[in-house]
């Protein structure tokens, strides 16, 4: 367990409301697993690291190295890369001026090519702590909420990262579409659940999970930014019947909704 210093700044990963390629505009759920940074000797290597670093040296003539540390799992769907760069660019705002973290994420990452939409909705729920709606292309922010209810995340992880069909995302715009009216208009389990089931049926991940989590007693269940992470939203004290259910089948990761 590593024993984060004083003084680093925090972000947080998240699980998707509604994945933001099909149609530019999505959603995230942020939840208690942090991502901390501050500058200092760099303490490991990573591209968006390297990006970060070089954006920086390019555009604020600022050399510079970062210490992180994470508890997000990588490579899964959980936001683990936002919330990297955004403790980053949060550790080194006081030297940019007037430069909104999310938004330097979003620029970053969708130059040098680490992620597709430049994940603007991931980083802002990471960097506010709060429910994210928005729009991607145009760097706007169309929501910011806090979610109601104390809730445990259920994460399951039994497989690697499926390629992506892009093409018939974005042909699909109009039912993620729906899946994102739903959640903004106040149903978010309804637009977790659509989008999950989306995102099974066009990337080929198992929609018997989300059935059983369902069963199991899950308010919601769906699959995380672009899988392989499942995850379920639960009332605390009634995670057991899905607990037992996952039991040897994967990794599981317990948190909770961020409040």
């Amino acid at each position: 367990m590593v024993r984060i210093q004083a003084k680093m700044h925090i972000a947080y990963a998240g699980v998707s409301i509604v994945n933001a390629i099909p149609c530019g505009i999505g959603a995230v759920l942020p939840i208690n697993l942090k991502a901390f940074a501050k500058e200092g000797k760099r303490n490991r290597n990573s591209p968006l690291i390297n990006a970060i670093e070089d954006y920086l040296i390019k555009n604020y003539k600022i050399k510079t190295s970062f210490e992180v540390y994470s508890e997000i799992p990588e490579g899964v769907g959980l936001k683990s890369s936002s919330a990297v760069s955004v403790a980053i660019i949060s550790s080194i705002s006081h030297k940019l001026g007037d430069v909104y973290p999310p938004k330097l994420s979003a620029i970053i990452t969708k130059n040098y090519n680490l992620s597709i939409t430049g994940a603007f909705d991931d980083a802002v729920a990471s960097y506010e702590g709060k429910i994210s709606f928005t729009d991607n292309i145009n760097l706007k922010i169309l929501k910011l909420e806090k979610p109601s209810h104390d809730l445990k995340v259920i994460i399951f992880i039994n497989d690697k990262r499926h390629d992506l069909n892009l093409s018939l995302m974005r042909e699909n715009c109009k039912s993620f579409k729906i899946a994102f009216e739903k959640a903004f208009n106040g149903n978010i389990y309804e637009g977790i659940k659509i989008n999950g089931y989306l995102m099974s049926e066009i990337n080929g991940y198992d929609k018997k999970i989300l059935d059983l989590m369902m069963e199991k007693g899950a308010l919601t269940a769906g699959i995380s930014g672009n899988g392989p992470a499942y995850f379920s939203l639960v009332k605390e004290g009634e995670e057991g019947p899905i607990l037992d259910y996952l039991s040897n089948k994967g990794k599981i990761i317990v948190s909770e909704v961020l409040k």
